[in-house]
């Protein structure tokens, strides 16, 4: 059997042809525009041994999403099933980042929370899809990383922007993120104008990439009733009450129940000191 390598630019040809096909379809104003990257192996883990491009799929925001919602439109769903569809066809070790972007209205920090709560809306809808085969980060930039300059409603709809990003690997993706990312801003006809809006850039050395993982595994008691069932909460990390509980009623059986922790794996993102760092998190 031949290993992952040899099969990473094959893929990667038949995701763009599959992505497009499945996108054909679509009205103009939502198709997604698509583009290429390499992280070449030198910046990769020293086990790869090869360069892995990156595929970027970019959607309008609006087409997910109404202005200050996280909550997805209903006309979002085909847009999610083209993406779960072709991830559904992808080898099981590929990774999908999810990516947030903000305009630069509003307050920094609030458009930061939102582009990340959008990533992490549209991350567990395909999630939930039934790709727990595959390997699905979120992670959101706020305002900091805007495609084009200006103020126009143009340039704002531009910038305001979901990203989905695949690769063989989650640490390629990673790497492009503090790599490449920054050439891809700031896009202008005019080189001054490109160069006056990079150096007005403001960027973190935190962003983090969250991977979205299923429900831990849970233990019940097999005489409990169907009422004595818990289920983490996703966003929280914790367990939320049944509903008998949350009403203010004890169930009869108070059988025990025991939950196992688990903890997503992240990728610390710094474009400042271009570096991907996988985050260690004890439990």
């Amino acid at each position: 059997m031949q290993p992952w390598q040899a099969f990473v630019r094959m893929e990667h040809c038949d995701r763009i042809k599959r992505l497009m096909r499945l996108s054909a379809d679509l009205p103009p104003n939502r198709r997604p525009i698509f583009f290429e990257g390499i992280v070449p192996a030198d910046r990769l883990p020293p086990g790869f041994g090869v360069d892995i491009p990156v595929l970027r799929v970019v959607f309008p925001d609006h087409v997910f999403f109404d202005t200050a919602e996280s909550r997805l439109r209903p006309e979002a769903e085909p847009l999610v099933g083209i993406v779960a569809e072709s991830l559904r066809r992808e080898p099981p070790d590929v990774a999908l980042f999810v990516a947030g972007h903000a305009d630069k209205r509003g307050e920094d920090r609030y458009n930061r929370a939102l582009s990340i709560d959008r990533a992490n809306t549209l991350a567990e809808a395909i999630f939930e899809r039934g790709i727990a085969y595959s390997s699905i980060w979120r992670i959101g930039f706020g305002e900091d990383m805007p495609l084009v300059p200006g103020d126009d409603q143009a340039s704002l709809d531009q910038n305001r922007r979901i990203e989905f990003l695949f690769a063989a690997k989650p640490e390629a993706v990673g790497v492009w993120m503090a790599d490449q990312q920054l050439s891809e801003l700031c896009q202008a006809r005019d080189r001054r104008e490109a160069e006056r809006c990079k150096t007005q850039l403001t960027l973190r050395r935190d962003y983090e990439a969250v991977e979205i993982v299923r429900h831990p595994a849970i233990m019940v008691d097999p005489h409990s009733p169907p009422s004595r069932r818990v289920r983490p909460d996703r966003s929280r990390g914790s367990v939320s009450p049944p509903p008998q509980a949350r009403a203010g009623v004890q169930p009869a059986n108070t059988g025990p129940v025991t939950v196992t922790p688990i903890a997503s794996r992240r990728i610390r993102i710094d474009p400042v000191l271009r570096k991907a760092t996988p985050v260690r998190l004890d439990l």
